[in-house]
């Protein structure tokens, strides 16, 4: 799934098999002991890495953040918004072909209306409770899920299962998809039902593990962020070094050499804290920076993923800004890093910011098993998708 679905010929290898089992993954060690300095440990008690560094942006607080200039906005932007100039710039690239863009769009209304129809046998209430990630009747709900699909396989196989059919772009494109959702429902039901029979709680590989899997419903293709896939960048002199947990990546060719693999989309941080009153109703009133959790530092949290959006700039495919995801257990808060002109060279060559700002925006939390929040995200995931891929899906317009 990581290659664009022409790379390999006018369709994938065997479309509608079913995905192999995922094997659950633990989380790689905590990212709290990495670097030179303890998770407690001060960013002034830190002498040797100056006002404006830092060896590893796991270290970092709200504080450290907003001494470089950037602050989270005082409440939450519409999702609508938030993202729109991502959008642009997924449209213009595909602006050259209007018949192409509009083909995009339809496949899209299409791919949402099915994740839908999927979807809905695996909802928990609203006011679930994400403790320990348990539902009754797991197998049976999975069952329901799995029957659905396979009718939507069917009616795929028959509309695209012709190698005569002129329509590679819609076939390559479900396939991708229903392969994500396939791998995506397996994944939950075993995780639930390990969660079940061991009695306890998911760890933060396997929050990870889920988003990444949900992520590959939309036509994502996530990695995992390792030691080996680090990402630097010299603030005031010092190298900064980011490894969020996930990172979506640009595909296809981008005309700058052999780069696309390094280009991000949009970076994703995940953890299992929950929120200390996690059934409250948030709207667009939601201000991230008075989240109150359990057991952890929202300054922490919000330090880290601020970082990331700024070393993982210089990899984003958006000129001057980067996209990012927070995921707590199953909440995801989309966020958007705005950079003010000349801000990052400030940065780099360690300039006074004190006439710089530059904004990280977000969304209010969605819950992704909860189905009135799932369903009004479908439409943002499916973008970043599709922009994820609009440049190796160029190719069906030759």
């Amino acid at each position: 799934m990581g290659d664009s679905p022409k790379a390999s010929g006018s369709r994938l290898p065997s479309p509608f098999s079913p995905p192999s089992e995922p094997r659950i993954r633990k989380r790689r060690g905590s990212s709290k002991s990495s670097g030179a300095y303890g998770s407690d440990e001060s960013y002034s008690s830190r002498p040797k890495l100056g006002r404006y560094g830092g060896d590893h942006v796991s270290n970092w607080n709200t504080s450290q953040l907003e001494s470089f200039g950037i602050f989270y906005d005082v409440k939450a932007t519409e999702l609508s918004e938030l993202y729109k100039s991502a959008l642009e710039k997924m449209y213009s690239w595909a602006v050259g072909n209007t018949a192409f863009l509009t083909k995009l769009l339809q496949i899209k209304e299409v791919l949402i209306e099915s994740t839908k129809k999927c979807m809905h046998s695996l909802d928990v209430d609203e006011d679930f409770e994400m403790e320990n990630l348990r539902l009754p009747g797991i197998i049976e709900e999975t069952k329901k899920c799995m029957q659905t699909m396979a009718k939507i396989k069917e009616e795929m196989s028959l509309k695209f299962g012709s190698a005569a059919s002129s329509d590679n772009l819609s076939r390559d494109l479900y396939s991708i998809w229903f392969t994500g959702i396939s791998e995506y429902v397996q994944y939950y039901s075993d995780l639930i039902k390990e969660l079940n029979s061991e009695g306890r709680g998911g760890v933060e590989g396997q929050f990870s593990q889920l988003l990444t899997f949900f992520s590959k419903i939309f036509l994502m293709n996530p990695t995992r962020g390792d030691a080996s896939q680090k990402v630097q960048m010299t603030l005031n002199g010092i190298e900064t070094t980011s490894v969020p947990d996930l990172r979506y990546r640009m595909q296809g060719d981008l005309s700058v050499g052999n780069i696309a693999s390094l280009v991000t989309v949009s970076v994703g941080e995940v953890k299992t804290c929950l929120p200390v009153a996690y059934g409250e109703k948030t709207t667009t009133d939601f201000n991230i920076t008075k989240w109150k959790f359990r057991n952890q530092s929202v300054e922490r949290l919000l330090g880290q993923h601020g970082g990331e959006l700024l070393v993982e700039t210089k990899k984003s495919v958006i000129a001057d800004t980067n996209l990012g995801i927070i995921c707590v257990k199953t909440m995801i808060i989309f966020t958007h890093l705005d950079w003010e002109k000349g801000h990052l060279v400030c940065l780099k060559y360690g300039t006074k910011v004190d006439d710089k700002r530059s904004n990280i925006h977000y969304s209010k939390p969605y819950n992704f098993l909860v189905r009135k929040e799932r369903e009004e995200i479908l439409d943002t995931m499916f973008n970043l998708g599709l922009l994820c891929r609009v440049r190796s899906l160029l190719t069906y317009q030759e």
